[in-house]
């Protein structure tokens, strides 16, 4: 019971964020002209990530979602190094707060700083169904060793990143290989290859 009021208030609290950010978008670009033109090109891009979640299997109204964080650096390290997703929407609002968003398989991501009260993430975990979890385990993997966060001291390297492979786990009725990479401040992306 606790778990699921838990639960219901970070729902609660990511729609409100959402409306927030919209009001907040709304009004900077109104306030901060040099910010208009790349709030075009990232309307653009965000058109296009929704585009690609369009279709019979996504949700009807389903916009995207949105994490908070005390640390945006971090999750620029682990979108735009590591997943290599490309970056739709930036925007810096000084003594306000700061966006970025990131279209990540069809899904748009938008990470969100305070920086008057930052709040770190909490526990935020995203799943995809893919056909092949040993081929993404491998780009993920390499694209990792390739980046500077790889010579990070081990300590540093887990406030950002974290893998771990399950090759037998139950998700409903059905059994999977599951690749998780888990993120900052509680972020995690499974990766679930049914059998």
């Amino acid at each position: 019971m606790q778990v699921a009021r838990r639960s219901l208030h970070r729902l609660v609290y990511l729609i409100s964020a959402s409306a927030l950010l919209i009001a907040v978008a709304a009004a900077s670009a109104e306030d901060v002209p040099q910010t208009q033109h790349r709030q075009a090109d990232s309307a653009s891009q965000e058109r296009s990530c929704k585009a690609a979640i369009q279709g019979p299997a996504s949700l009807e109204g389903f916009e995207s979602v949105q994490v908070e964080t005390s640390d945006i650096t971090r999750y620029e390290q682990f979108f735009e190094t590591v997943l290599h997703a490309p970056v739709v929407q930036r925007m810096d609002h000084p003594q306000m707060d700061s966006l970025r968003g990131y279209c990540y398989r069809g899904v748009l991501i938008v990470v969100r700083q305070d920086l008057r009260t930052p709040r770190p993430t909490g526990w935020v975990q995203i799943n995809f169904t893919v056909s092949d979890v040993a081929a993404v385990q491998a780009e993920v993997e390499g694209a990792y060793r390739a980046s500077a966060l790889s010579q990070l001291a081990e300590e540093e390297r887990a406030k950002i990143l974290r893998f771990r492979l399950k090759p037998d786990v139950s998700r409903g009725h059905r059994k999977a290989i599951r690749f998780e990479v888990t993120g900052p401040e509680g972020f995690m992306i499974g990766f679930d290859q049914y059998k």
